[in-house]
């Protein structure tokens, strides 16, 4: 038998003594990447890149929830389906509802956006 948790509830002591603990944590930026271009028709390259970092980003900050993959794959295919091929803070900040569920924690990632390199492209951050 298999028990997942997320941290949202308390297992009972008796629960857990019984139980071998297995932290799995997020993937790293590069593997994310991959997941996205995997899992995300259409998305190009820079996008899924750009998603990576920005999600990257976000979960550094203090959250009540960081996004998970799932979030960050319903975020792409977000902006896949309006068309975009480069998030931009105005686009982030309209979409990050997408990756959060708690209006701290929206309020936390909006002003991170305000002043984050996040939004440049891969390519011109290199140069």
């Amino acid at each position: 038998m298999f028990l997942t948790s997320n941290n949202t509830r308390e297992l009972s002591e008796a629960l857990k003594r019984r139980c071998l603990y297995l932290h799995v944590d997020y993937p790293d930026m590069e593997r994310e990447k991959q997941i996205v271009l995997t899992k995300v028709p259409g998305i190009t390259e820079s996008l899924a890149d750009q998603v990576a970092r920005i999600v990257r980003s976000i979960r550094q900050l203090e959250l009540k929830k960081a996004p998970s993959v799932s979030e960050t794959l319903d975020w792409a295919r977000t902006l896949v389906l309006l068309g975009l091929e480069h998030v931009d803070a105005e686009t982030a900040t309209s979409t990050v509802n997408i990756l959060l569920k708690y209006q701290t924690d929206i309020a936390k990632a909006t002003k991170e956006f305000a002043g984050s390199s996040a939004f440049t492209p891969a390519d011109a951050a290199k140069g």
